[in-house]
């Protein structure tokens, strides 16, 4: 191997990030060098891993053919390699439809970093028809966290169904108060059914942020609606002053 691939391998951080920094500027193609580099996208350290997925996208603008080898770490056995590699395709342009395996277990990852991160690349695929059902069947996973992260991707997407509206409204109900937060926002936005009627009963959420997140969706959605206007005036005269306020702003009163 090169002093450039070894310096790669180095246990010492700083050296590494030079060393992938020199390859994405001179063009390195060397199969060693690539599959260092490779490697690096599965880094525990997020700065490795960032420096490793932009000097690939660097070799792919200067005509290095990369793709094969991202391709390759997609399917490998760490889900840090994969998300690295799912990462770096999203930098090249449109994400390829394998990755989207990778960007749904990403978003149940316990990293809120990475959480988010691969939101946004599931943005990017808004228009692959798989993607929809995908996040509706994150839904009905285990882990709260995917559960929410799915609501708020299913919110930010152009357009939705009728079945992602419907499991937005279910999700109202969740035992995870992050998941129910989610559900508030998420159907808000989709005005999902009869979002104001499905949206009053969690202003008794046992949940005070919930229930201050509902108020504010519901001011914001239909504060003059008779069922709703009633809903807010009960909860104008509770103990909570943040839920007190924003109802009686809803309702054009002052605290």
């Amino acid at each position: 191997m090169s002093d450039a691939t070894d310096d790669l391998l180095a246990d010492d951080v700083e050296t590494r990030l030079a060393a992938i920094d020199r390859l994405g500027r001179t063009g390195a193609r060397s199969p060693a060098a690539l599959a260092a580099l490779a490697d690096l996208l599965g880094h525990a350290r997020k700065p490795v891993q960032r420096r490793a997925a932009e000097a690939f996208a660097a070799l792919a603008r200067a005509g290095v053919a990369v793709r094969p080898w991202l391709e390759r770490a997609l399917g490998d056995a760490s889900l840090r390699r994969r998300w690295g590699a799912a990462y770096t395709l999203s930098l090249l342009g449109a994400p390829p439809p394998a990755c989207l395996p990778v960007l749904l277990e990403t978003l149940a990852d316990p990293d809120g970093d990475l959480r988010w991160a691969a939101a946004g690349i599931v943005l990017q695929m808004r228009d692959d028809p798989a993607l929809e059902p995908a996040l509706v069947g994150l839904l009905g996973g285990s882990g709260g966290a995917g559960r929410k992260m799915a609501l708020y991707c299913l919110r930010d997407l152009p357009a939705s169904s009728s079945g992602a509206r419907a499991a937005a409204t279910r999700a109202l109900a969740d035992p995870d108060v992050g998941v129910r937060l989610a559900a508030v926002a998420t159907v808000a936005a989709l005005a999902a059914g009869d979002a104001p009627g499905c949206l009053v009963a969690l202003l008794d959420d046992p949940d005070a942020g919930v229930r201050r997140a509902t108020a504010a969706a519901l001011a914001r959605l239909a504060p003059h609606a008779p069922a709703v206007r009633d809903a807010l005036e009960r909860a104008a005269g509770r103990d909570d002053r943040a839920l007190r306020r924003i109802a009686l702003r809803a309702l054009g009163r002052a605290d």
